[in-house]
């Protein structure tokens, strides 16, 4: 996973926070494997996919990749079953995580362009805790590149030279050898 992957991650879940504030219970980075109803409602800012493409020709200098991203947001609450028809709150809230994350000039400038947006919406039941759950999966585009690490940066070049050359050291021939080191920055 790319380290703009997770700053994007958690620019997002910053501004849902800042925006939300206390309307949503329980903030997660990572899926929870049991849902209590005390945890709802509950807002989640998942890493669901990241994929690199080749930018270019797959095999040619260093690696550089068209990277897509797909973020999960999942936004639930509990739901008596009398008032299962009754869920436009959780439906007006995920329209707004859009507005705040859409919206905002910091969070779109992150990425490359968004590439689209699917929304689900499900039921489930967890234990007795009945929760209806939206979950919303915008797909975001960016460049990454991976340049070589250069251990040695030529700032000084270190020379040795020999006249003539070793196989003739048996012949008598006298050899000459000099040590130059030369500063390459001004």
């Amino acid at each position: 996973m790319t380290q703009l992957a997770i700053d994007i991650q958690a620019k997002a879940m910053e501004l849902l926070q800042a925006g939300f504030g206390a309307r949503f219970k329980t903030y997660r980075l990572t899926p929870m494997l049991q849902v209590q109803p005390g945890d709802l409602p509950i807002l989640g800012v998942y890493i669901l996919r990241e994929r690199h493409l080749p930018h270019g020709s797959y095999n040619h200098a260093e690696p550089k990749f068209d990277t897509e991203l797909t973020l999960g947001f999942s936004g639930g609450v509990h739901v008596e079953t009398d008032k299962q028809d009754q869920l436009s709150q959780l439906e007006n809230w995920m329209g707004e995580l859009l507005e705040i994350l859409l919206t905002n000039p910091k969070f779109v400038k992150l990425t490359e362009g968004m590439t689209g947006i699917d929304r689900v919406g499900q039921y489930a039941t967890v234990g007795e805790t009945t929760l209806y759950e939206i979950r919303l999966e915008m797909g975001t585009r960016y460049w990454t590149d991976y340049p070589p690490k250069v251990v040695d940066d030529l700032k000084t070049v270190h020379i040795t030279t020999q006249f003539p050359d070793k196989e003739h050291v048996e012949s008598g021939t006298e050899q000459i050898e000099r040590v130059y080191d030369i500063e390459t920055t001004p």
